[in-house]
C-alpha cells in the first residue's frame, strides 16, 4: 500500500545503517586494526572479504523479510481467505541453491590466492630463532634452524628487526605450549615442547609492534608479551655491530 512504503523503506534504511555502520567496528574487534606487513595485510583482506559478503547477505536477506513481514501482514478486518499457494519453482530453486554456492567458491579462490603471502617465507629471509619459556621469550639472531649459535639482542625480550626485511622465526618450547603472536605482523605461532614450528613477518614500516603468548601457558601467562621493534636498515647495522656471537 502506498502508506506503508515511507514505513518499509525507513526500516529498511535503519537495517542497512545499522549493519554497515557495526561492520568497521566488529572487525576491529577480531582483525588487525592497523596491519604492518604483507602476511597481516593478507589476513585483514580476507577477513573483510567475508565480512562484507556475509553482511551483504545479511541485509539482503534481512531486508526482504522485514519487507514481506510488514506488506503482506494480515491486519485486522481482512477477511479469512488463505493466499495463493506457489508449489514448486525450478528456476528459484536452483537460483538459491546457485547463489550460496557461487559465493563460497568466490571466497574460497579469494582466500587461496593469499594463503601463500601468509605462509611462504622468501628464501633471503633472515633467520630469528625464538625460545619459549615460562614466562617469556629470548631470540637469537642469524643461528641455523637448530639454535646453536647466533647473535643474542641486547635486550633478551626484546626483538630488533629491519624494516622491508623478510624474518624467518623458528619457533620452539622448552618447557608448555606457548604461542608467539604479534597480530599487526602477522599469524600466531605454536611453541610446541619438541617440535619445531616456522612462520614469517615482515614490517614496511618503522616502530614498536606489540604482542602477546596466545596459549594458556600457565599462572605467568598475562605477563608473557612480545615487543618487536622495528628500525631502519642503518639503525640495524649499528645495532648489530653492537651484538656479540654466543
Amino acid at each position: 500500500m502506498p502508506r506503508q512504503r515511507p514505513l518499509v523503506l525507513a526500516a529498511f534504511t535503519a537495517v542497512t545503517v545499522l549493519a554497515f555502520g557495526a561492520a568497521p567496528a566488529a572487525a576491529d574487534t577480531a582483525t588487525f586494526e592497523h596491519p604492518a606487513g604483507p602476511a597481516s595485510h593478507a589476513m585483514d583482506d580476507i577477513y573483510r572479504a567475508v565480512l562484507g559478503v556475509t553482511v551483504t547477505i545479511f541485509v539482503l536477506v534481512g531486508g526482504w523479510l522485514l519487507y514481506s513481514a510488514l506488506r503482506f501482514r494480515v491486519k485486522r478486518g481482512d477477511p479469512d481467505i488463505e493466499p495463493p499457494q506457489v508449489h514448486g519453482s525450478t528456476r528459484l530453486e536452483l537460483g538459491w541453491t546457485l547463489a550460496p554456492v557461487l559465493v563460497l567458491v568466490a571466497l574460497s579462490a579469494y582466500t587461496l590466492a593469499n594463503v601463500g603471502t601468509v605462509k611462504d617465507a622468501p628464501s633471503n629471509a633472515m633467520v630469528v630463532n625464538v625460545k619459549a619459556q615460562q614466562f617469556s621469550f629470548t631470540y637469537l639472531y642469524g643461528a641455523n634452524s637448530g639454535g646453536a649459535s647466533g647473535k643474542a639482542p641486547s635486550t633478551p625480550s626484546r626483538l630488533v628487526v629491519p624494516v622491508h626485511t623478510p624474518v624467518k622465526l623458528y619457533v620452539r618450547s622448552i618447557d608448555v605450549n606457548h604461542d608467539w603472536w604479534v597480530p599487526a605482523l602477522g599469524p600466531k605461532i605454536d611453541a610446541i615442547p619438541g617440535q619445531t614450528n616456522t612462520d614469517w613477518f615482515e614490517a614496511d614500516e618503522t616502530g614498536t609492534f606489540t604482542g602477546q603468548c596466545a596459549e594458556f601457558c600457565g599462572l605467568g601467562h598475562a605477563t608473557m608479551t612480545i615487543t618487536v621493534k622495528v628500525v631502519s636498515k642503518a639503525d640495524w647495522n649499528a645495532y648489530t655491530a653492537k651484538l656479540q656471537r654466543t
